[in-house]
């Protein structure tokens, strides 16, 4: 028998894949609406008494609204700048609001702070008045604005109605002042120094009592060392850079004193210490220096400037 020829294997053939149907393009949804902003309009108050807490209602009409469940409402919102409590609503009996019904409200007691005791209260003052949250922090008085006045901008942004605590009384204006100037003010150059001492009111000056200033400027520090002279009651001056450049104690002094003479000699006075000004200075490691063989800035020795404030004294008594 002849051999059998294999039979021809059958090609696979793979079906070719249902067209996906075509999902339908969204047309451009329409936009919706902005809703309406909530208008609240305050409620009628009896002319002639004092209303502490004001009263607003939600919409133009001051008839309660009918909802779905067959009750009758109207939304109100009570506000005030201090504190109150809902305390009850009844009825009048009697009178010419007969038939109407009220709601009382209990306006919060003022806090007896004068009652406590005045070293309390300037403790208090202290935690009101901190910088960022921190008692006794310097508060940073920073350059000029479009309108040249200095600021102390983060002071400010920590509470920008902070110092309205000084329009309460004159009592406590007294007491809280104190504790306000009391906080070192750091400025960037005696030309800042300058600016904020000549646009505070001069009785503000005596009430400086510590001051931190970056760089000494010789065009402006005269100038800002003579406004000084005012802050009798200063403890504490600060000064970080500029001030001499050479190692000479004695001819720095002689320059120093020129410019800060009447300062030192006011502060003498308020102390009852013709050299009690020189006490007050403190200086950065910057503020005093001298070059070196190879022209590098150095600070000068402890034994310089103890001779650079002795040198001052000598000159004020």
């Amino acid at each position: 028998m002849p051999p059998k020829t294999p039979k021809a294997s059958k090609a696979k053939v793979e079906a070719a894949p249902e067209p996906k149907p075509e999902t339908p393009k969204k047309s451009n949804p329409t936009p919706k609406k902005p809703k309406a902003p909530i208008v609240y309009n305050t409620l009628d108050k009896v002319v002639g008494s004092p209303i502490p807490i004001e009263v607003v209602y939600e919409g133009q009409s001051d008839q309660a609204k009918l909802a779905k469940a067959g009750i009758y409402g109207h939304t109100i919102k009570l506000e005030a700048p201090s504190a109150f409590s809902l305390f009850k609503t009844l009825v009048i009996a009697e009178g010419e609001y007969e038939g109407y019904q009220a709601i009382l409200l209990r306006p919060a007691k003022a806090f007896p702070f004068l009652k406590l005791s005045k070293e309390v209260r300037q403790r208090t003052y202290g935690f009101y008045f901190a910088q960022k949250g921190v008692v006794d922090e310097a508060i940073v008085i920073d350059g000029k604005r479009a309108n040249k006045e200095v600021f102390a901008k983060t002071f400010a942004e920590g509470s920008k109605h902070r110092v309205g605590l000084l329009a309460v009384n004159k009592e406590i204006y007294e007491e809280a002042i104190q504790a306000f100037y009391g906080h070192t003010l750091k400025l960037e150059s005696t030309s800042t120094l300058l600016d904020f001492l000549s646009q505070i009111p001069a009785s503000v000056r005596p009430r400086l009592k510590s001051l931190s200033i970056k760089t000494y400027i010789k065009t402006t520090s005269r100038n800002a060392m003579h406004f000084l002279a005012d802050s009798r009651n200063l403890t504490k001056l600060r000064i970080d850079t500029n001030i001499f450049s050479e190692g000479d104690p004695a001819k720095a002094a002689k320059a120093f004193y020129a410019d800060a003479y009447r300062f030192l000699e006011n502060i003498g006075a308020a102390k009852g210490d013709k050299v009690a000004g020189v006490d007050v200075l403190e200086f950065g490691k910057q503020a005093l220096q001298y070059k070196d063989d190879k022209k590098n800035a150095k600070p000068w020795s402890s034994v310089m400037v103890e001779e650079f404030k002795e040198l001052l004294r000598n000159k004020l008594k």
